[in-house]
């Protein structure tokens, strides 16, 4: 998520990501012509014990859910299935580049209503 959207107070995390974000592009590029294929998943508001403290307080579940247009949290089989796709022939044209997993958080749910 944070590949694509600033944290204030988090830059050197925010730019962790993002440098993920270029390593997966230009690893791509050095790799492609050997048939290697690079691609980044970047998931967010997954339910994993990382952010248990999120999505076992009511009050801040829901705040979170808020956020995603889905209105859910995913969990770790998706963010698996998605490994597996990316890994399968089906995605045999796919390289260098980051997929988001995110149940639409980046399209900003807080915007459906004029924002």
């Amino acid at each position: 998520m944070h590949e694509f959207v600033p944290w204030e107070g988090y830059s050197a995390y925010t730019s962790a990501k993002a440098g993920l974000s270029i390593f997966t592009k230009t690893l791509a590029q050095e790799t492609a012509d050997k048939g290697i294929r690079v691609v980044a998943i970047a998931p967010a508001a997954i339910q994993t014990p990382i952010s248990q403290s999120v999505w076992s307080d009511p009050q801040s579940f829901k705040d979170l859910n808020e956020k995603i247009s889905m209105g859910r949290l995913g969990n770790p089989e998706e963010i698996g299935d998605v490994a597996a796709f990316l890994a399968s022939d089906l995605a045999s044209y796919i390289t260098g580049t980051t997929l988001a997993v995110n149940g639409g958080m980046l399209i900003y749910p807080e915007f459906r209503h004029g924002g």
